[in-house]
């Protein structure tokens, strides 16, 4: 992979970090106009509980190409951190691949998941009458690039053994 497409890839997953935060902002908003409107005017909105459920499909997947590409996701190391540099290496590449081949299964799927709401227009049976498509098209967009995600992570070098915490092993 050309040092261009691992730049745009990453600039590509920085943005939609970015919209993630966004939508965070909106969804805060949004939930606290329903309830000023609910408990205080007595006239809750009819849409804001459809949107924000729809949103949280959007921060479940949209950001995650950026928390990778941070290094800011969860993982329990205690093992990994212990094995022989080669290892690790080996074990970093199998995660990459791993998740590269997750990605391609979700956004196979997602996709047809999406074409399938616009073949037969479903809708939400609510009084906006949502897309479907709409949520659904979130699904094969986020995978599609955390996929691209771990394919320039598989070129991130792996850390030199860690630095031990004891400082009585480092003599």
């Amino acid at each position: 992979m050309s040092r261009a497409l691992a730049t745009a890839i990453d600039q590509l997953a920085r943005s939609l970090g970015f919209a993630g935060q966004l939508v965070l902002l909106f969804m805060v908003v949004t939930i606290c106009y329903d309830v000023v409107m609910r408990y205080v005017f007595v006239a809750p909105t009819t849409w804001s509980l459809e949107v924000n459920t729809f949103l949280i499909v959007f921060l479940a997947v949209i950001p995650a190409a950026d928390a990778l590409r941070a290094d800011a996701q969860l993982r329990i190391s205690f093992l990994a951190d212990r094995l022989p540099l080669a290892a690790r290496r080996g074990l970093h590449g199998l995660s990459c691949l791993l998740g590269i081949g997750f990605c391609a299964v979700m956004v196979w799927r997602s996709g047809l998941m999406t074409l399938q709401a616009l073949q037969y227009d479903e809708r939400m049976s609510t009084t906006l009458g949502t897309p479907m498509a709409v949520p659904y098209v979130l699904l094969p967009v986020g995978f599609g690039v955390l996929g691209l995600a771990f394919l320039a992570r598989l070129r991130q070098p792996v850390a030199p053994e860690p630095a031990s915490a004891d400082p009585r092993q480092q003599l």
